[in-house]
This record gives structure tokens, sequence and C-alpha cells, in this order.
């Protein structure tokens, strides 16, 4: 029930956190089968996941530097939304725990707004292939293989 996951559980979580002060000290990132992109309007999210207008800020940005062909099709704010959604999709209800001096050395290491252009263009893109040779997964074999994988 993502609901009940997203809503009280990850609230649950949070007061924890700051009960004991420790926001500075742990950081807690959340994997659910049907996870959703915050929008960043009506629902803030949960466990470290940006919003969909940061997402399509980022998409943005990079995409046409990636992009293999200049007449390939700008994704919708659904498509990155769903983009974002599958990179925190796993075939069970996950919490990370971590020490955020962890999240804070990942995010020192990577270029977030490439990282996530380029998970959303592999993952929901169009199915041409990609300067860099990936090519898209696509919506229907993403969930095809979450369900498989939810039966293992």
């Amino acid at each position: 029930n993502f609901e009940l996951w997203a809503g009280p559980v990850f609230a649950m979580l949070e007061t924890c956190v700051g009960a004991i002060q420790a926001e500075e000290m742990i950081g807690v990132v959340c994997f659910h089968p049907q996870y959703v992109t915050p929008d960043g309007k009506s629902w803030p999210g949960f466990g470290h996941m940006h919003s969909v207008p940061r997402l399509k800020q980022w998409y943005n940005q990079h995409s046409s530097s990636s992009s293999s062909s200049p007449t390939t099709p700008p994704l919708s704010d659904d498509e990155i939304a769903a983009g974002g959604a599958w990179q925190r999709r796993t075939p069970h209800a996950v919490i990370n725990v971590l020490r955020a001096e962890q999240l804070e050395a990942a995010e020192g290491r990577r270029r977030s707004g490439e990282l996530y252009e380029r998970n959303i263009r592999v993952l929901v893109g169009n199915k041409e292939e990609g300067e860099d040779g990936s090519a898209s997964v696509g919506l229907e074999k993403l969930a095809k293989d979450l369900k498989r994988e939810q039966c293992l």
C-alpha cells in the first residue's frame, strides 16, 4: 500500500530521526513497487527523490547535449514523472537508512542533473539509441519485469 508507505510510515521515520535530532547524521532513502514522483506542489514526496519540476529542469538542460537526434521529441511531464518513479521502484518496499555523510559523498561524486536525465531517457525515452549506446527500456517492459520480480 503506497499511500500507507509514503504517508504514515515515512512520517514516522522522519519523526523518529527528528526526535533524536539526527537529521545531520541520518538520511533515509525509500523504494517501493508503486513509487510516485513528487509533483512539487501537492505532495512533497519522501526519501530523497526530486520533484517533477526539478527533474524536468535537469532533463531539458541536459537532454539537448545527450540526444543523438535534434528531431527527438521532448518527453512530457508524465514521462519525466514516470522516469523518476521507476528509479525508485523495487519488487518490494525498501528503506535505506544511511549516514548523511554517505549521501553527501555520493551527491558530491556525481552530476545529479546528468545522472537523472540519462536515467529518465534510458527508462522512458524514445526507443532510438543514444550516442552513449543506451536505448530506452520502455514503460511496458519495466512494468512486466517488476511484476515478474515480485513473484520471485
